[in-house]
């Protein structure tokens, strides 16, 4: 079904040009008539104003990957600095021969279109002349270099304002070229398609799908068999799985397509389309989290009326990685979109939580915030599958539990992180990795555990009451010592959360102590919290906590210390109040 969504994706946006490819093109090199240059060249770019701004697109002449492979041939009208400028890159200076044999095709290209188009010769000439100067290839190279360009940068030409990608003509000259040599290639053998099913003509070899995090940066194969184990029935290559040229071509443009505006993380990248068009895919609302439209989501379906009229519109998501010179496919989701509508709000409903200071609910978690809150710095310390589980997770909804591996590297994270054990993207997480790690049956239990986005006084859940009350013997602290440089947290937190029975008893004895330097009102309030706890809590602490018990510990950590600044902030007010009246 993969394939017949990519076709239907590739028909709707009226892709698949066989004999033209998109593609990012970095630099305009302007030249006038006599083939000088007309100034510096322009960078060119989507939008600008982006941070990262990327390479504008534009419609060039394809050559397979295949061919220019073989290190003899370019690309025509539109290619990399290195082969269509010579600009070489020093640190491959074992490459220099090759690319001089490719700009002398690329070169060769031109003359043939030169001969055939009469029309457009006089520009093309202008690009042979300014090609064949080495004077004038210098000064290029010079403020190419000051310009901080990258050989591998794509650029073209324009002469005396006229952008040769945009020629008719010369579109005409490449299509009748390619047509030509294809017609006398030899013929295919008749299958039937895979894609389509219908009997025809299929391919040896798919052409390279391009940009496909950790695979070849000439592209990767989604097609392709090379070993003999792989082969059956004496067919060989991608006749294994046959797909006939219009649908491989359709496939592979729409991926292209998909891939170039797909959510990147790590060494994966994670596409997503609807069969018809749609105003807002619920997909970036994930990435982006906007505060309102969350509010927006979640509002219009407890109400029951969306805000916008879906019908039972498909929905697909695919997770792709490289593997060498193939594409792997992480995940692969099709449902509709009202579907994944209702589980992208069900996804915001999970992670709500109260924020540290305990004012409010915040659940707009963009989903890197929630990723970086299970690692120190990078994402590369995370297991490459953890993302694409969690995001196909939050996709599919309740009824796919979020893996083990996700809620472990949260909590292995809230063990060792020192400076910010609030973290609530953090929590969020592990709070939306406990619900979801119930079965949907066990309603009861689900509501008897603490999952609650602020502090639940009513729970007797052992592990969350155990959390609570490591955040009580940090408070006593705080109010008999002070600031100390290594207090109960930093010294106990871990083992507290995984071996309560060994740290529990220790805490107690310096809780007597901390107990009887505590003085004042505020104090007063902690020791009655621990006595509530503790009476609740019973003197018996089991040995090890489970994942999900530690998870239940971390959050009754964080609500009790959430619901203690707020203490804290309503105190300091209602103090503001009275001093205020008290002044006037």
């Amino acid at each position: 079904m993969m394939l017949q969504a990519l076709i239907a994706y590739a028909e709707r946006e009226q892709l698949g040009d066989a004999d033209f490819e998109p593609v990012g093109v970095r630099w305009l090199i302007p030249l006038d008539l006599h083939g000088n240059m007309a100034g510096g060249p322009i960078p060119l770019a989507e939008n600008p104003d982006a941070k990262k701004p990327r390479p504008k697109s534009f419609a060039r002449p394809f050559t397979s990957p295949n061919e220019l492979n073989q290190g003899t041939k370019s690309h025509f009208l539109c290619d990399t600095l290195e082969r269509a400028a010579l600009f070489l890159d020093p640190k491959t200076a074992e490459k220099a021969e090759a690319r001089r044999v490719q700009q002398a095709y690329f070169q060769k290209l031109l003359e043939e279109a030169a001969t055939a188009c009469p029309a457009s010769a006089s520009r093309l000439e202008s690009v042979l002349s300014f090609l064949r100067s080495e004077v004038a290839l210098g000064q290029l190279h010079r403020q190419l270099i000051a310009a901080k360009a990258k050989p591998s940068d794509n650029a073209t030409f324009s002469v005396d304002g006229t952008n040769l990608l945009d020629g008719d003509d010369l579109k005409d000259f490449w299509r009748n070229r390619r047509h030509r040599l294809a017609s006398g290639a030899k013929a295919r053998q008749r299958r039937i398609c895979l894609a389509t099913g219908d009997l025809g003509e299929t391919l040896d070899t798919t052409e390279k799908i391009k940009g496909v995090p950790g695979g070849l940066a000439t592209g990767t194969n989604l097609i392709s068999f090379d070993k003999d184990s792989f082969c059956s029935f004496g067919l060989e290559q991608a006749q294994n799985a046959a797909l006939c040229a219009s649908a491989e071509l359709k496939i592979r443009t729409a991926l292209n397509i998909l891939i170039a505006s797909g959510l990147r993380i790590q060494d994966a990248v994670h596409l997503h389309w609807t069969r018809k068009r749609v105003e807002q895919d619920p997909f970036d609302l994930l990435a982006t989290a906007d505060e309102k439209a969350v509010a927006t989501l979640l509002k219009s379906i407890q109400s029951g009326q969306r805000p916008v009229a879906f019908d039972a519109n498909a929905y697909y998501a695919l997770s792709l990685s490289g593997n060498g010179a193939r594409v792997v496919v992480r995940d692969w989701l099709e449902s509709t979109v009202p579907e994944v509508e209702r589980h992208v709000a069900e996804w915001f409903q999970d992670l709500g939580i109260v924020p540290p200071d305990g004012l409010g609910v915040k659940r707009d978690f963009k989903f890197g915030a929630l990723l970086y809150g299970m690692v120190r710095a990078e994402l590369a310390e995370l297991p490459p599958q953890i993302p694409t589980q969690i995001l196909h997770g939050a996709l599919r909804g309740r009824s796919v539990p979020l893996p083990q591996s996700a809620l472990a590297a949260a909590l292995r994270r809230q063990q060792l992180d020192q400076e910010n054990k609030l973290n609530p993207a953090r929590l969020a997480l592990i709070k939306a990795c406990l619900i979801r790690s119930q079965p949907q049956s066990a309603l009861n239990y689900q509501q008897q555990a603490p999952m609650n986005e602020c502090l639940n006084p009513e729970s007797r859940d052992p592990a969350y009451l155990c959390g609570r009350l490591f955040a009580v013997f940090d408070r006593l602290q705080y109010f008999a010592l002070g600031g100390v440089n290594a207090g109960v947290v930093e010294r106990y937190y871990a083992s507290a959360s995984v071996t309560p029975a060994l740290v529990m008893g220790r805490l107690f004895r310096n809780a007597q102590f901390h107990l009887a330097k505590a003085e004042g009102g505020i104090a007063e309030n902690v020791r009655k919290d621990f006595e509530t706890i503790t009476c609740a809590l019973g003197d018996k602490f089991k040995p090890t906590l489970t994942l999900e018990e530690q998870g239940r510990f971390a959050l009754g950590f964080y609500h009790q210390k959430a619901d203690y600044r707020r203490r804290t902030a309503e105190r300091k007010e209602a103090e503001a109040k009275v001093q205020s009246a008290s002044s006037i």
